[in-house]
Order: C-alpha cells, then sequence, then structure tokens
C-alpha cells in the first residue's frame, strides 16, 4: 500500500496539467458509468444492465430535439427530474425555438454540468426543418456475438459427472429488430448461449438455450397498443410492477423518482425479469391509459418432495444450464400472471391503479431458515398498488403505496423540492413490511427485494458557481426483521457526497466519498451477535478530451474496510486512452489498471467499455494489473465490427476463482466479437 500515495500524487498533477490545456468535449460515458457503477456496488446479484445501454444507445443514435420534445421523450433522459422538465417546457412555451445549448442556463435547474452531461443525447433541429418531409424507410438491425474465456476453468476438465460443463466455452448471443417506416409496428427475436452450455447436442439440442420473440403494434386509436410474445411493464414507483433494472442510490441524488414507463417490448437476456403473452394497452379517454394483460412462463427452480407432494425450496435466477446439476433444475416452476393498470394524466396530478395475481405450480415453500420467516411461501400471490404524482409550484410530489396476498404493505413517499435556481432536495421515505410479499418489484431501497426495511433518505444538489457542483445524501434505514447476514433486527446509515469542478466544456474533474454502515453477524460461534460493518471509499476522477482525436480518463479510489478486528485496505489505479481516427471510421479504447485490496472486503467496483450493447463492471480485488483494448471499425454504411480484448494478471495468485469458475494460474483473458448489420 505504500506505492499508493506515490500514484496519488501522480495523479494529481496529471490532472492539474491536462486542465489548462484542453479544449472541447463529448464525454457520454460519464452518464452511464455513473448509473450502472452506483447499482453495482448497492447490489450482489449479477444484474442485466442491457435495457439501459440500449436505452441510452438509442439516444446516441437518434437524439431528442429539444423543440419538439414532450415530458415522456425528457424522462428518456434519465439526468433529469420532474422540476427541472416542468421548468425547460414553460421556458420553451414563452421563448419559442432554442437555438443553443447555452441557452439551458437561463432556465432554473439546469447547470453546466447537467447541459454537459445531456448533450450527446439531444438535438436543436429547427421547427421548421424538422418538419420537412423524408422519404421514411423499415429499419432492420442484426447482431451476431460471441465471446469467450481463453484459459480453460475447472468445469470443463472436472471429474464430477454432474458438474461437468457439457458445452464449449463460447458464449453465442444474437439479436434481431425490425421497425416499419411508420414505426407503428416491431418485431424481433433474441437467443443467447451462455459459456458452458450445450449448443445442437446433449440436453440441448435446440441450439440456444434461450429465445426470446416480440411483436409490438402501435396507433393512435382507442387500441393504442399490443404486445405478443415477451414484453415488460414498469409502473408507479415499482412497489408492486417493475421489471427490469430499477433505480437506486447513485450520483444522482435528486434523481430518483420513477417514471411510469407502462409496457415495452423485451429485448435482453435476462431469463426471468419479463412476462410472456399478450398485452393490450386502451385509450379510452384523453390522457387515460388501461392495460390488460397475462402472462405464463417457466422458471428454475430446486425441486423438492416431502411425504405430500412436490414443492420449489428456492427459485434460481442465474440462466445457467452448464451441466446436469443445473439442468435439473431448468424450467421445474410454472409462472402464470393476470393483471391491469389504470393511470390518468389530469391537469395537476398524475393517479394511476395496478393488479396483479400470481399463481405458481408446484407451489414454492422457500428455505427454513430463521430470516426467511416472512418469505413467500405458497402457491398465489396478488399486489394491488396506488401510486401519483403531482407538482405544487417548485415541489414535485409523487408516491405509491401497495399491499399484498399476505396482508403486508408498503409505502414510498418522496418530494422533489427546488429551493432556489441553483439548490434542488429530494426527500424520500420507505417502509415495506417483513411479510410484503412482490415478485416483480423494484423500488428504491436498500437491499434488492421491496420487504423488511424502513428508510429516510435526503440527497441535495447545489451549483454554488457556474463550474462547480456538489452532491450530496444520507440515507437511515432499519431492518425490522432478520436479514440473511443478521440474525436479528438491524439499522444502519449511508452517506455520500461528490465535488465536481467543470472548468470548460471539455474536462470534469471530481472527488467523492462514500461511506456505509451495516450491521452483519459477527463470526463467533452458533449463537452470533451483530457487528458494524464499515466501509469508506474516496475517489477523484477525471474525463477529458484533448483534442477531436484523443480522450483521456484517469481514476484513482481508496478503499478502507472494517469490522470487528478486521482492518482493510485497498486501491484501484486507471488510465483510460480513447482514440478517433479523423479520416478512417475507427476507434480505439484501451486502460490499463493497478489494484490492490486486502481481500474482497475491500473490493472496487469500475465500469469498462465495451463492445456495442454490452458491459463490464467487474469487482476489482486482490493484488494485480488488467487491462483492455476495444476497436470499433464502421466498415461502411450497413456494417459495424467491434473487437474486446481483456486480460488481468493477480500477483501471488496460483489459482483465480473458485468452484467450476476455478483457473490454474494466475491469468484470465477474454475476448468479445460483434457483428452489427443494419439495412
Amino acid at each position: 500500500m505504500n506505492t499508493s500515495k506515490h500514484l496519488i500524487i501522480l495523479f494529481c498533477l496529471l490532472c492539474c496539467a491536462l486542465i489548462t490545456k484542453s479544449q472541447n468535449t463529448a464525454s457520454q460515458n460519464d452518464l452511464i458509468e455513473n448509473l450502472i457503477e452506483s447499482i453495482a456496488e448497492q447490489s450482489e446479484e449479477d444484474l442485466d444492465y442491457s435495457n439501459l445501454l440500449d436505452e441510452l444507445n438509442i439516444l446516441l443514435t437518434d437524439p431528442i430535439n429539444l423543440n419538439r420534445a414532450n415530458e415522456n421523450d425528457l424522462n428518456k433522459l434519465f439526468i433529469l427530474n420532474k422540476n427541472q422538465i416542468t421548468n425547460f417546457i414553460k421556458y420553451r412555451e414563452s421563448t419559442g425555438q432554442i437555438f443553443s445549448l447555452y441557452e439551458l442556463q437561463l432556465i432554473p435547474g439546469f447547470s453546466s454540468e447537467i447541459i454537459r452531461t445531456i448533450a450527446p443525447f439531444v438535438s436543436l433541429k429547427q421547427m421548421a426543418q424538422d418538419t420537412l418531409s423524408k422519404r421514411k424507410k423499415a429499419k432492420h438491425i442484426l447482431l451476431l456475438k460471441s465471446e469467450r474465456t481463453i484459459e480453460e476453468e475447472k468445469g470443463y476438465t472436472t471429474e464430477n459427472a454432474n458438474s461437468r460443463y457439457l458445452g464449449n466455452p463460447w458464449k453465442y448471443y444474437s439479436r434481431y429488430q425490425y421497425t416499419s417506416p411508420e414505426k407503428n409496428v416491431s418485431f424481433g427475436f433474441t437467443s443467447e448461449k451462455d459459456k458452458g452450455e450445450p449448443f445442437f447436442e446433449a440436453e440441448n439440442k435446440n441450439g440456444f438455450d434461450f429465445y426470446s420473440a416480440y411483436i409490438q403494434y402501435n396507433s393512435k386509436g382507442i387500441l393504442k397498443q399490443v404486445n405478443l410474445g415477451d414484453y415488460q411493464i414498469k409502473f408507479g414507483q415499482g412497489l408492486s410492477i417493475w421489471s427490469g433494472l430499477g433505480g437506486g442510490k447513485s450520483s444522482l441524488t435528486t434523481h430518483n423518482a420513477y417514471k411510469s414507463q407502462g409496457i415495452k417490448s423485451y429485448k435482453s437476456t435476462d431469463e426471468n425479469q419479463f412476462h410472456r403473452g399478450i398485452s393490450l394497452l386502451l385509450a379510452p379517454l384523453k390522457n387515460v391509459n388501461f392495460a390488460l394483460f397475462t402472462s405464463y412462463k417457466k422458471k428454475d427452480g430446486t425441486l423438492q418432495s416431502d411425504s405430500i407432494k412436490p414443492f420449489i425450496s428456492s427459485i434460481v435466477n442465474t440462466g445457467f444450464h452448464r451441466n446436469s446439476s443445473e439442468f435439473d433444475k431448468k424450467h421445474k416452476l410454472e409462472e402464470m400472471i393476470f393483471g391491469s393498470y389504470l393511470s390518468a394524466n389530469l391537469k395537476k396530478i398524475e393517479l394511476g391503479i395496478s393488479f396483479l395475481q400470481s399463481k405458481y405450480t408446484p407451489e414454492i415453500k422457500g428455505t427454513d431458515a430463521a430470516y426467511n420467516f416472512h418469505g413467500f411461501k405458497g402457491s398465489e400471490n396478488r399486489n394491488i398498488s396506488l401510486y401519483y404524482e403531482t407538482q405544487f409550484r417548485s415541489i414535485h410530489l409523487y408516491g405509491e403505496i401497495a399491499q399484498s396476498k399476505s396482508g403486508g404493505k408498503a409505502l414510498l413517499q418522496g418530494a422533489n423540492i427546488q429551493a432556489h435556481p441553483q439548490l434542488n432536495f429530494e426527500l424520500i421515505y420507505r417502509k415495506y413490511d417483513p411479510d410484503y410479499h412482490a415478485l416483480f418489484s423494484n423500488a428504491f431501497a436498500e437491499q434488492s427485494k421491496t420487504q423488511n426495511e424502513e428508510g429516510f433518505y435526503m440527497g441535495v444538489e447545489f451549483h454554488p458557481y457556474p463550474k462547480w457542483t456538489l452532491k450530496a445524501y444520507y440515507d437511515q434505514f432499519q431492518f425490522p426483521w432478520l436479514r440473511y447476514s443478521a440474525n436479528s433486527p438491524s439499522e444502519g446509515h449511508e452517506y455520500f457526497s461528490q465535488l465536481e469542478f467543470t472548468p470548460n466544456n471539455s474536462v470534469s474533474v471530481y472527488f467523492r466519498y462514500k461511506q456505509e454502515s451495516k450491521p452483519e453477524n459477527d463470526s463467533s460461534g452458533v449463537i452470533k451477535s451483530l457487528v458494524d460493518q464499515k466501509k469508506n471509499q474516496y475517489r477523484l476522477h477525471l474525463s477529458a478530451k484533448l483534442n477531436e482525436n484523443w480522450e483521456i480518463r484517469n481514476r484513482i479510489e481508496i478503499s478502507q474496510y472494517q469490522k470487528e478486528n478486521i482492518n482493510e485496505n485497498g486501491y484501484l489505479l486507471y488510465q483510460d486512452l480513447i482514440y478517433h481516427f479523423t479520416n478512417k471510421p475507427i476507434s480505439l479504447n484501451l486502460r490499463y489498471a493497478l489494484f490492490d485490496t486486502d481481500s474482497f472486503n475491500s473490493r472496487i467496483y469500475a465500469y469498462e467499455n465495451d463492445i456495442l450493447y454490452a458491459y463490464s463492471v467487474p469487482a476489482y480485488y486482490l493484488k494485480g494489473n488488467r487491462f483492455y483494448i476495444n476497436f470499433n471499425w464502421e466498415l461502411n454504411r450497413h456494417l459495424k465490427l467491434y473487437a474486446r480484448y481483456s486480460q488481468t494478471k493477480y500477483s501471488n495468485q496460483t489459482s483465480i476463482g473458485s468452484g467450476n469458475s476455478e483457473i490454474k494460474g494466475y491469468t484470465k483473458s477474454e475476448i468479445k466479437l460483434l457483428l452489427k448489420f443494419r439495412f
């Protein structure tokens, strides 16, 4: 750890030198990086971020025209809260067309940092130009991707017949999507085979292990939208229905209010967080939507049997079917869902109510552990919820209340307050009963489940000077019942602060401090008591565009972990270089990272640039170095090639990973290839 001091000094000197030399910018990756890193740090699960990346990439290729955008369009930017959107629409209505992004600084709540962040996702086409008739064409997109770990994992060679992988080490992925000229009809399919899964052989003779398909029809009549196949629903504040990735605590400290997105076609590869069936969206009255949907699909689960009948002891969400043991759990649970929602956008308030009925065969019993005493058990569940949002002067109020069949309730109430054009607050109170059950919820919370939690969150965003931004939040939470890692009720807190400096449109430097304290079981014997587990993180980050060809990113981050008599430390230092060729449609992206942490406890997460529609958020831990290089080449207007090679080398390690993922040696390398056809 002694070398970390010298690394920090070198990093700071580099930052100072670059701030005086840089000009111009286009750092759209900062928004994606902050969102995904923050979510990954909060969750122990391997979440699917592809839908988020898909939506942001769509905005990069087809930016939102600020001179025509409505409230729904502006919600797609993620970065803008309700107050900012309301202020923007009022400003445009009073002044007319917007001719420059710098003009946005006249709008309350729009700082130079916010304008810089949204710049890659918006355009300023003038109304006359934008309404010119253009010849519309159908859009076809085909993606073909393959990737593998070069070193051999234990799962391919183990002598255990139940654990040995049945397929090759390559991952195969294909995706096709069609959009009609009028954009009222779209359909597509996705197929995937994970590494180690059989392909047209063994227990998977149908080729890919996972198939997904959708058809969506949109119109301006009473029948507003029809979805066939796979789809997702995002409604209210996520207490009852929010399929897929939601939100969470992040550097967007005052942007935590969810915005109902309704029903959307499913294009991702998560094998659980979606519905499969049919949905109808009706618009019987102006600003009133009524949806009906039904879904049937099979999920993975551990099937057991008692003296009476079989049951599911646990639901398996990995989506892996690589060996006989994993195939034994494939599609053992049948899930049948019927539901509806009604929403009305009145002049000053938006209201909505939802109902969800789910049935499972065989019934779910779950584990007998004490922490799961209030967990969902049975073959049926029902959820009903009511949400609202309204604007009162400069205060945006929103909330949702829900109840499940068990009688357990969930409540969330939030307020976003624009106290001053440069000062914004957000307050959120949530209370989720231990016996509240919602298998498709994904609300604002400390935990991954909307259950067994009560907390109060306060976030602030302050722009004291044009080039400075201060963000912070404090979250106090408690758990009324036991958790997996805590044998009694407990409480904790989390604090975050970030100071950002943007001296010009090409440079962004920020310093971040984050602290979390959460009680967990001690390391004693059978009878365990709770002790505080504390983690502190310090980060200094620089993003800069040196000229039209070169971009750089630098980061130094330090992690401190404390529990009982254990005190651990770690650091991560990386350098990113991005080069865009002037006369060739080629770009290169390179990172070299050094890391040293005492164990997995003091791990550090860092988002990595990847090939299109892909993501990497590895946890850096132990000691070693890592590098990757991305190569993007637009061969012609119909065909693009993306390639990536990455390698991690560990010091003083004779093996990497554990179980079937174990690799003998100290090096792990990966290769990815993607072809994108557009015609």
